[in-house]
């Protein structure tokens, strides 16, 4: 009996033990379930603050969506306006080139007939150089007058401070020296007619010039630039010969060609004008 008694007893503490441990675990699993619902009551929480924030995430997104749809709107308005200024900027370029274009041709204009007004201001001033020189060749009577006024010319208007001037002897066919400015007298006394380069002007009767191409002269005629023979009604009576040039005188220019022109004829009636009426005076005195 006593032997059952403590088996009886062995067991009894090991259906205590085996209860102690399942209770235990229960409580271990309790703890356990305890904390997951805690879990999933925060979980809950957060879900009901989630779902009452719900509506307000939707008007935010909602109003993000129509700034995103306002924004692309205006992006394509802006590029449309981009467009349109683009091809406007190219318009105005191109307007910009016509004009430019345009400018340049009145500047070529301008400066075409800024050069033609001051060509004709040349040729105005020297037609009335021209026409001085030709008055004060006819004005007066004074032979030494004349061959100063002949100086003048050729200084001022020609650019010469170095010429001679010749007047024809018919019986010797020679040229006698009249005047002379700036030379040595003595090697022009006489030129031969035709002998030469102002012998030879002479006897052509045609102006020379050193720009000519032709060979230039030897000894007295050595800087000779222009030589001019002096005709009254066809006949040669003299010439003017020109020799060097001022320093600010590049060559003989289509000017100075017209006032030899104008020297040509009217030098010679205003010596030969003198001449009578030296010969006139002479006559009267007698």
């Amino acid at each position: 009996m006593r032997g059952n008694r403590n088996d009886h007893v062995a067991y009894v503490r090991k259906v205590q033990e085996g209860t102690q441990s399942l209770a235990q675990d229960l409580l271990s699993e309790v703890e356990r379930l305890q904390v997951l619902v805690a879990a999933l009551e925060a979980e809950k929480g957060s879900l009901e603050d989630r779902a009452r924030e719900t509506p307000d995430l939707a008007r935010v997104n909602e109003a993000l969506r129509a700034l995103l749809a306002s924004l692309e709107a205006e992006m394509n308005r802006l590029h449309e306006q981009s467009v349109v200024l683009r091809a406007e900027n190219e318009r105005h370029q191109k307007e910009q080139a016509r004009l430019q274009a345009q400018l340049e041709a009145i500047r070529a204009e301008s400066q075409r007939f800024s050069a033609r007004f001051l060509e004709v201001e040349q040729q105005n001033s020297n037609l009335a150089n021209l026409y001085v020189a030709s008055y004060r060749l006819h004005g007066t009577l004074d032979r030494k007058e004349v061959v100063a006024t002949l100086q003048e010319i050729i200084a001022n208007l020609v650019g010469s401070e170095e010429a001679a001037l010749f007047e024809l002897d018919e019986a010797s066919q020679t040229l006698r020296l009249t005047a002379s400015f700036g030379l040595e007298a003595e090697g022009y006394r006489e030129v031969s007619l035709g002998f030469g380069i102002i012998g030879g002007a002479v006897r052509s009767g045609e102006i020379w010039t050193a720009d000519r191409g032709e060979p230039r002269g030897t000894g007295a005629e050595e800087n000779l630039s222009a030589c001019i023979p002096l005709t009254l009604d066809g006949k040669v009576t003299g010439a003017i010969a020109i020799f060097r040039l001022l320093p600010q005188k590049a060559g003989i220019e289509e000017v100075d060609r017209e006032l030899f022109e104008l020297l040509a004829t009217h030098a010679a009636n205003a010596l030969y004008c003198t001449r009578l009426h030296e010969q006139t005076q002479v006559r009267v005195a007698g």
